[in-house]
């Protein structure tokens, strides 16, 4: 994770590689990367989920159980599995290796992995 200062600069580019996410999703993907603050990974994860799932899955993303497998109940395939990473590395500013998502399944692990790595 870089620690440094979250520039304007950045800040315009977060916002430019997050356009097609809502309004909310960019929000708390701005916010995350000033404050670090873990309360604000699941509406980023969430609202990524959202932008990439078909029109008639997002329904599931409104009160979504931690318990949901998104490839299964979501049908998302695996190359739309690596543009939903990329695009949460992005947001967080992290990266994460394709050994370290192999066994993730469902939102809860997405969200407990997340907050445990930007946690080291």
């Amino acid at each position: 994770m870089n620690d440094t200062t979250f520039t304007p600069e950045e800040e315009a580019i977060l916002r430019e590689n997050l356009k097609r996410c809502s309004e909310q999703t960019i929000e708390a993907a701005v916010s995350f990367r000033k404050t670090k603050n873990p309360d604000l990974i699941a509406p980023i994860v969430i609202g990524i989920l959202e932008r990439f799932a078909a029109p008639e899955k997002r329904e599931l993303l409104k009160n979504p159980s931690d318990d949901m497998v998104l490839a299964q109940e979501l049908e998302l395939d695996s190359l739309t599995m690596v543009e939903i990473v990329l695009a949460v590395e992005e947001a967080i500013d992290t990266s994460i290796d394709n050994e370290e998502i192999q066994n993730l399944r469902t939102l809860g692990d997405i969200k407990a992995f997340i907050v445990k790595k930007i946690s080291a």
